[in-house]
């Protein structure tokens, strides 16, 4: 019997060593593996793509007064000219907009810069509802419903009066951010529209520029 055990032993202990073997080596494969795909997640990552941009948006606007800082009826301003709508962006398909404006009189005649959306909760609110988070540089927002968004800055607008029922603008912004695929977007585009001063349902806005994200 004794013999018998210590001829066992020869057999069991190179089992064991070869065991022990395959086994570092699964494990050294498995770390390879994990560290080849996390630089090939970090590679996918970093990359980022420059794109052409464009969108077109039906909208509607309000009218919010700005009574403290000297509106009186029936001027235009200043006041705040908030909106939505709906249409279609590339890279996303159907998409909505939000915007806020501010519009007053000045040394080169009436004109209006971008405000935060963050101003209005009706605006903000249901941005909230759908996990989307703005910062207060972001005046104008396009998005999906499937949690991707754009986030424009307006750097430059200008009106141009067509008729008693219509004012044509023409302007510039910056992509300033996203969520979705669009986090960290950058880029430009330039702004055209109009608006119905008679009619705040009457109105539209589109964009054309690069995107890069």
């Amino acid at each position: 019997m004794k013999k018998s055990f210590v001829q066992m032993g020869f057999v069991v202990l190179p089992l064991l060593i070869i065991s022990l073997v395959t086994s570092c080596k699964k494990e050294a494969a498995e770390t390879l593996n994990d560290s080849g795909t996390t630089n090939r997640m970090q590679k996918s990552a970093k990359k980022r793509v420059e794109r052409a941009y464009k969108d077109d948006f039906k909208t509607s606007y309000r009218f919010i007064p700005d009574i403290a800082n000297g509106w009186t009826p029936p001027n235009p301003g200043p006041a705040w000219y908030p909106g939505e709508g709906e249409g279609h962006a590339t890279h996303m398909g159907k998409a909505f907009t939000k915007f806020n404006q501010y519009a007053s009189f000045g040394p080169n005649g009436f004109g209006s810069v971008g405000a935060p959306l963050n101003l209005f909760p009706f605006l903000k609110d249901p941005l909230t509802a759908a996990g989307i988070t703005v910062p207060d540089n972001v005046n104008s927002i396009v998005f999906d419903d499937k949690g991707n968004s754009i986030w424009f800055q307006l750097t430059s607008n200008f009106t141009v009066p067509a008729s008693a029922t219509r004012i044509n603008f023409t302007g510039t912004a910056d992509i300033v951010g996203g969520t979705g695929k669009f986090i960290g977007a950058t880029g430009q585009v330039n702004l055209t529209g109009y608006f119905n001063p008679t009619n705040s349902n009457d109105a539209g806005v589109s964009a054309e520029g690069r995107i890069t994200y």
